[in-house]
């Protein structure tokens, strides 16, 4: 879990970058007991990307070193 907020925190750095110089993408996290959702949502562009935690639950084998596609098309939206 810890790797997965690392993720997203690299990702928001980048977006937050692009805020400064006339982006705007907004951060959108929640908690909720054991869940969290993170995303990034683009108020130009009317676009957003969530992940849910609530995925890796059951049996579910969650492998550390894979990242989810969803950050992939997270990164992809605030790069280009």
């Amino acid at each position: 879990m810890r790797h997965l907020s690392n993720v997203f925190n690299d990702i928001w750095a980048h977006a937050e970058e692009r805020n400064r110089t006339g982006a705007s993408f907004i951060k959108i996290y929640e908690s909720k007991k054991r869940y969290v959702t993170f995303g990034i949502y683009d108020a130009k562009a009317k676009k957003y990307c969530l992940f849910n935690t609530i995925n890796l639950v059951g049996n579910f084998r969650y492998n550390s070193k894979v990242v989810p596609p969803e950050f992939a098309e997270m990164r992809k939206m605030v790069t280009g």
